[in-house]
């Protein structure tokens, strides 16, 4: 997929998220492909492109702004982009992963150790702190799962989610606070519910340049690749990161697939180690990507991911044929220890499941 294609796909992904944002993909003009095609393809995401472009002074609400910044300050933004790792550490993403984090914790007597890799300020490194809702339809809950009231319930208990009747399913609550909550919108075989409370009994943050949430100002840099539209997303980061501070990890300054075992040998003897990913591998070239695989395998350890449909051969190996990648809602693929168990939209917000996680 070529630079124009990719950002024209992606404008039709946010229009309804951000039209500011959407606008700024759809302003790129052959000066800007060709000054992304000054950086590795694994710098020309979208959103990570738009963040340096702010840093710089460039104004989302101004559709132009993106081509006067690559006029005017070229060669800066060349440079900043090269060496940018901001990325939007988006908390919704543990929606798809919490069931996964679940299941792993119920066939482990010890308390997991988490090696979140590509962690930014560690915001998905908390799924024992989300209580997470499964949204389905009334005629997808199984008779033996009690669904829990809905927030806004009539007087059977159940919600008229637009005009559609639904249940709310329970499938983790959160031990502790501060916490976080998720609804995520669920089809297919959707899992179990938690038997009980995921244990984490040691964090290790792997991240080029890990943001320490307790520095002034971290949390304003951590928000600049959000649209500024998206303020819901802002105030759910927010919740995130005092959850994030109330278990504060390991942070480590590496990258994958070099750093892994260093990441790995930091956690405590006495914790099951499993390694997370959470739209990280797309910034990871292709042959080295194959190298952090291959190196979980080695090592033996769990691996939960959730990352962009079809780049990790593996995975793909093991997605339904009735997956279409280009469908905005198999946008991610969830999997455990390489295998695939549910895709998602972009957000982890909609999810379908064809693979039971506790198998």
């Amino acid at each position: 997929m070529d630079t124009r294609t990719r950002y024209a796909a992606y404008a039709d992904r946010i229009e309804a998220v951000s039209p500011t944002y959407a606008a700024w993909a759809r302003s790129l003009d052959p000066a800007l492909v060709a000054l992304l095609a000054e950086v590795p393809e694994q710098q020309r995401q979208p959103e990570l492109f738009f963040a340096v472009a702010r840093r710089l002074g460039a104004d989302p609400s101004d559709p132009g702004a993106l081509r006067a910044i690559g006029r005017e300050a070229r060669p800066a933004l060349v440079t900043a982009l090269a060496s940018a790792t901001v990325q939007a550490n988006d908390p919704r993403r543990l929606g798809p992963v919490v069931p996964l984090f679940a299941a792993l914790a119920e066939r482990t007597p010890r308390p997991l150790g988490l090696v979140d890799a590509g962690a930014a300020a560690g915001l998905c490194s908390i799924p024992d702190r989300v209580t997470l809702d499964h949204r389905t339809s009334e005629s997808r809950v199984p008779t033996d799962r009690a669904p829990v009231r809905s927030s806004r319930p009539d007087s059977s208990g159940r919600d008229d989610h637009g005009g559609v009747r639904t249940e709310l399913v329970r499938m983790h609550t959160a031990p502790e606070d501060p916490s976080i909550r998720l609804v995520v919108d669920v089809t297919g075989d959707v899992p179990a519910p938690a038997s009980s409370p995921i244990r984490v009994g040691a964090r290790v943050l792997l991240d080029p340049n890990p943001i320490d949430l307790a520095a002034p100002g971290a949390f304003d840099r951590l928000v600049e690749a959000v649209p500024p539209e998206a303020t819901d997303r802002t105030a759910l980061m927010r919740q995130a990161a005092r959850a994030t501070l109330a278990a504060p990890p390991v942070r480590l300054v590496g990258t994958l697939p070099g750093d892994l075992d260093r990441a790995l040998d930091a956690l405590p003897d006495d914790v099951e180690p499993v390694v997370l990913t959470t739209g990280t591998l797309v910034y990871v070239p292709g042959a080295e990507r194959q190298r952090f695989v291959d190196r979980v395998r080695e090592r033996g350890v769990h691996w939960i991911a959730l990352e962009r449909t079809g780049i990790l051969r593996g995975v793909a190996a093991t997605v339904p044929d009735d997956v279409d990648p280009a469908d905005p809602d198999a946008f991610a693929t969830a999997s455990i220890d390489g295998t695939a168990v549910a895709v998602s939209d972009p957000f982890g917000t909609r999810v379908r499941w064809f693979r039971d996680p506790n198998l």
